[in-house]
């Protein structure tokens, strides 16, 4: 398997109706082993903060930046050799296309929350479905990125992390840089 570099673009943010949703795309992305995610529509300097934190005290390298026009930035990212996957439950099934996604060193993929143009589907290089049934895009991000990586991410040591989770069956168990221990 390639070893791949993946950028998430949120299309269309509109600051009070998706800030939650948007929050949870970048959640995701992040843990799902995006290095960035790029969000075209309101800036929302409270979402980069908060993820941001997020980042910090859970390790790793991750951006939230903002764009002010997704075609722009479509067009930067097919400049530089990436892929583009557009995330639409009317595009071809994942699960037949998933080989040849997983050769693809650079991915851009691309999740809407708005109404999503026509320009979209026309210029991304794949328009994948992970099922032709309604359903949120945080789902289809995770699955996707999931697909993409065989589940590999899901075992990733974060470095820099001032907190990480210990298994347990049962309760909760936290430890802080330092090793403290929180229940």
């Amino acid at each position: 398997m390639v070893r791949q570099e993946f950028v998430v673009l949120r299309y269309g943010h509109r600051l009070v109706r998706d800030y939650r949703v948007t929050s949870h795309c970048c959640l995701v992305a992040r843990a799902f082993g995006a290095s960035k995610i790029i969000v075209a529509g309101d800036k929302d300097e409270g979402l980069q903060k908060s993820v941001m934190d997020v980042a910090k005290r859970w390790g790793g390298k991750f951006e939230v930046c903002f764009t002010e026009s997704w075609r722009k930035t479509l067009a930067q990212f097919k400049k530089k050799g990436f892929f583009v996957v557009h995330l639409t439950m009317y595009g071809l099934q994942l699960q037949k296309e998933i080989k040849k996604l997983r050769k693809k060193k650079k991915v851009l993929v691309i999740v809407g929350s708005q109404k999503v143009e026509s320009l979209v589907y026309e210029q991304s290089d794949a328009n994948i479905a992970v099922t032709g049934q309604p359903h949120s895009e945080i789902a289809a991000l995770a699955v996707a990125l999931d697909w993409l990586q065989k589940g590999k991410e899901l075992g990733k040591q974060f470095k820099g992390a001032r907190i990480r989770i210990r298994p347990v069956e049962r309760g909760k168990r936290v430890i802080k840089a330092g090793g403290q221990k929180s229940n």
